[in-house]
C-alpha cells in the first residue's frame, strides 16, 4: 500500500514539474529577446484597448542589457537586470508626450511594482506580495 501511495506522489510530482516550461535567469533573458511584447492584461484583466493612444509594448535587448517600448503612449527605455525569477527596470527614460485615456497611468502604476516574473507561452509579471500584475504576449 504505501509503494502505491509513493509511486502516485511521484507520478503527480513529476507532471507538475514537467507542466511549468517557464525559463528563468539566462534562458529567460535570451528568451525574451526572441520578439517583441505586447500587454494582454493588468491585475488578471483583460486591457481595455480604447484606453491607450497605442498598446505596450516591450522589446528586450540582452546583449545592451536594455529594455525598449512604449507605455501606452509615450516611448520608454533604460536598462533591465535577470537573476532567476527576478527582475528590475531603471533607471527608465520616458517622453512627455500628453495621452488620452486612462491606460498610461494603469500601464505605469502596475510597471513600477514588478519585481518577478514568469516567461511560457507569455510574460508574466509579479509585484513583491506575488500578485500577478501584467501580462504580455509574443507580437
Amino acid at each position: 500500500m504505501k509503494t502505491k501511495f509513493l509511486a502516485v506522489i511521484c507520478v503527480i510530482v513529476l507532471a507538475g514539474l514537467q507542466s511549468c516550461s517557464c525559463k528563468k535567469g539566462a534562458e529567460a533573458v535570451t528568451e525574451l529577446s526572441k520578439s517583441s511584447w505586447e500587454l494582454a492584461e493588468i491585475n488578471g484583466k483583460a486591457i481595455n484597448k480604447p484606453d491607450y493612444a497605442k498598446i505596450p509594448e516591450l522589446k528586450f535587448d540582452p546583449s545592451e542589457s536594455r529594455v525598449s517600448g512604449n507605455s501606452g503612449c509615450n516611448s520608454i527605455s533604460g536598462t533591465f537586470k535577470v537573476e532567476e525569477d527576478k527582475i528590475t527596470f531603471g533607471p527608465l527614460a520616458q517622453t512627455k508626450m500628453a495621452c488620452e485615456g486612462s491606460g498610461e497611468n494603469q500601464f505605469t502604476t502596475a510597471f513600477n511594482t514588478v519585481q518577478k516574473f514568469k516567461l511560457g507561452n507569455k510574460l508574466y509579471f509579479y509585484d513583491g506580495s506575488g500578485n500577478k500584475v501584467l501580462c504580455f504576449t509574443k507580437k
